[in-house]
């Protein structure tokens, strides 16, 4: 069993304004932001299939209905940090989504992006079948 020494947020919560088109979804249209991020941390950080009304995403919305959408946020960090071992906990997850969800929205989406591209970038590219080299026999030198 291995065991990781937890590590704080590499995107403070408070700089939410940056990058500006997060800030402008988290803040404009949080549940399209949610799905984004919930597509990406499910995908190892790629967007690939993305779509912007995914489950995630009207999951956010219906919620939102009933003014409970900060459970998903609440619950979604909480699986950000359990998977990229970050330290806090379930009371500040709910803190940081009732209390200021946009922010929370933008500072999901910017860690997930950083950690999976952290872990692309710590991958050493695998053996490709059949392409196996063996040493070269050493001849040896011709003299004169």
């Amino acid at each position: 069993m291995t065991t990781y020494q937890k590590q704080e947020w590499h995107n403070n919560g408070s700089a939410c304004c940056t990058p500006f088109g997060t800030c402008m979804l988290s803040w404009c249209c949080p549940c399209i932001q949610y799905g984004k991020t919930s597509h990406r941390h499910e995908h190892n950080g790629t967007l690939e299939g993305y779509s912007c009304c995914n489950g995630s995403c009207m999951a956010f919305c219906g919620l939102g209905l009933f003014g409970f959408s900060w459970v998903l946020s609440m619950i979604k960090r909480g699986d950000i940090r359990a998977k990229h071992h970050i330290k806090g906990n379930a009371c500040g997850d709910c803190l940081c989504a009732c209390c200021c969800a946009p922010c929370d929205l933008t500072q999901q989406d910017k860690e997930v992006q950083y950690r999976e591209n952290q872990a692309l970038l710590g991958q050493q590219p695998g053996k490709v079948d059949g392409m196996n080299y063996s040493p070269q026999q050493s001849q040896p030198a011709f003299h004169h």
